[in-house]
């Protein structure tokens, strides 16, 4: 024992902490019988898609000569659906696409609002209003103790904001 000790005393600080790192680290039976476990849902996004709902349309002539200056109180729905059996995992759907929801999943609200549409002079204007949504798949995996247990195909759609637009006719 003395010549070892004598022997660590000698070599350099730098050496001795390598040579430690290649020593194998042996556990105790309790240690290895002991797991960090992964309960729980995971999302793993596949497709995302956006798109239009026109809820409004009007069709404003301007035959003056002056611009002329619209104001419709309109309605859109607002809302967020899924098939997650969690909503952890539509939390997770929401995170990956990176476009937030207006509404809490399972909700579906009218929203009525003031928008103010100019027309220039002798010219006729389709006016619309609506909601702007987005829609993503994925698979849905469940794991208990860190093992997979189940993995299902999802789906969810929800609007991010409202719309308004003015196309001219001929």
């Amino acid at each position: 024992m003395f010549k070892r000790k004598k022997m660590i005393q000698t070599i350099s600080p730098i050496l001795l902490a390598g040579l430690l790192s290649l020593t194998p680290f042996h556990k105790t039976e309790a240690e290895i019988n002991t797991y960090i476990p992964y309960d729980g849902y995971e999302y793993v996004h596949s497709t995302d898609t956006k798109g239009l709902t026109i809820y409004w349309t009007h069709t404003h002539v301007n035959n003056k000569s002056t611009t002329d200056t619209v104001s419709h109180t309109v309605k859109r729905e607002a809302y967020a659906t899924a098939t997650v059996s969690s909503s952890s995992t539509f939390n997770e759907m929401v995170l990956e696409v990176g476009i937030s929801t207006e509404v809490s999943l399972g909700a579906r609200v009218e929203k009525t609002t003031t928008v103010t549409w100019t027309i220039p002079p002798y010219s006729t204007y389709t006016l619309r209003y609506g909601s702007r949504w987005v829609k993503a798949t994925g698979k849905e995996n469940y794991y208990s103790r860190g093992t997979l247990i189940s993995s299902k195909t999802v789906s969810g759609q929800w609007t991010y904001q409202g719309y308004s637009d003015s196309i001219k006719q001929n």
